[in-house]
């Protein structure tokens, strides 16, 4: 895979031209097509992005495209203007899909967003149907399944989330596979014939948590990953020493699509030891998720092995960075709360990521400078890094004003 990778590299510098086929498990690196391997194409898409004058932090990309192949449905949160928007268009622009070809769609959302018409349709008073923010674009994807589609919702918690994405909410967990294809049930829209949820559209929200904003539901955040932006680097980047231009990549929906829907599925094609030992990572850490009534379910279990698979496939992260990644993006959004059984939950939560040491337990106060400390002086020997940091950030919070979540 590493010399395929060169391979792929060599090809695009010196604009050659090679009929190459090599076949890598499930996965075919065409050399003269638009199928490189995932890793050659997201180095591409991010030295892409760099040359737009936009820099994410180290292994963001990676983690994104992960996300996407896991579940079609993504959340972007972090402080205004640390480019969440600009990163799902660049990003749709380096596969191919941009709003000039019709594969790309950003849809400001409005605060009195309070049902599904807005986006999908309704039938006004004289018994005519009015499209949608999204509606011609569903059915567009839908007539184009060799590409993938991105929808961009930005600001998507200036209303209820799960108000007016209700019906996509529960749609897409109707998906199953026939005949290699992904299906759903329809959505259904008063005044116009079923609209589908085609497999190839990819949905990512951008989200700021501020006092203008509504707070997620258990329901949307068991639904998504939800990447959190709180690297910025004001210096401006170097400067180029390349002199070619990165085109952007054509990319097809199969790049994007899922390979597995439950885990049984897995199960029947992957690692069954490996699976079984990353299922006992979360049910230890769902032990303690209960002690607050936090805990998450069969959805969440599947999602967080689909993601550990594609890194382990592609070659994309090491396991433990990757299994770090995912209790910080689908287990962590869940907590928030005032009361003492949050506070030992994430204290708790803490010793099972970062390691165990006394004083921890006791309420004398200032529990987070202990846990910063820790971090401090273990360093590399951190079991999950991200997430006991973010941990040792709520608890900080929690001391300070008595109620703690993860967005803060």
């Amino acid at each position: 895979q590493e010399l395929a990778d060169d391979v792929y590299k060599l090809e695009e510098k010196y604009h050659l031209n090679l009929e190459m086929t090599m076949e890598n498990g499930n996965e075919k690196l065409e050399g003269n097509s638009n199928a490189p391997s995932p890793s050659a194409a997201l180095q591409h898409i991010q030295s892409f992005i760099a040359q737009k004058g936009f820099s994410y932090e180290e292994g963001l990309i990676e983690n994104f495209y992960l996300c996407l192949k896991t579940k079609p449905f993504v959340i972007l949160a972090g402080t205004s203007g640390t480019g969440k928007t600009r990163l799902v268009r660049l990003f749709a622009e380096a596969a191919g899909a941009t709003a000039a070809n019709g594969r790309y769609r950003q849809v400001a959302v409005r605060p009195d967003w309070s049902d599904s018409s807005d986006l999908f349709g309704h039938v006004d008073l004289n018994g005519s149907f009015v499209p949608g923010a999204v509606t011609d674009f569903l059915d567009r994807a839908a007539g184009d399944l060799e590409h993938p589609y991105f929808l961009c919702l930005d600001e998507m918690n200036l209303a209820r989330v799960e108000y007016y994405l209700s019906d996509y909410l529960s749609v897409v967990e109707t998906r199953e596979m026939r005949d290699g294809h992904i299906i759903t049930d329809p959505i259904r829209v008063e005044g116009r014939a079923e609209l589908p949820l085609p497999e190839n559209l990819y949905v990512v929200g951008t989200v700021n948590m501020d006092e203008t904003t509504f707070p997620f539901s258990r329901k949307v955040l068991d639904r998504a990953n939800t990447i959190e932006f709180s690297f910025v680097d004001l210096m401006p980047p170097e400067e180029r020493t390349e002199t070619g231009v990165e085109m952007p990549l054509e990319l097809s929906n199969g790049f994007f699509r899922a390979d597995w829907l439950n885990l049984r599925q897995c199960l029947e094609t992957e690692d069954g030891e490996s699976i079984r030992k990353w299922c006992g990572v979360l049910y230890q850490c769902n032990d303690l998720l209960k002690k607050a009534n936090a805990q998450v379910g069969y959805r969440v279990r599947d999602e967080v092995i689909f993601y550990l698979l594609y890194s382990r496939k592609y070659g994309l992260m090491e396991e433990q960075e990757a299994m770090d990644r995912e209790i910080l993006q689908k287990i962590l959004p869940r907590i928030q709360g005032s009361n003492g059984a949050v506070r030992d939950m994430i204290s708790e939560l803490f010793q099972f990521c970062a390691g165990e040491y006394e004083g921890l337990r006791t309420d004398s106060g200032e529990i987070n400078r202990k846990m910063f400390r820790l971090l401090q002086e273990e360093g590399e020997q951190v079991r999950f890094p991200r997430s006991a940091a973010k941990l040792a950030s709520m608890m900080r919070r929690y001391e300070e004003d008595g109620f703690t979540s993860y967005w803060q």
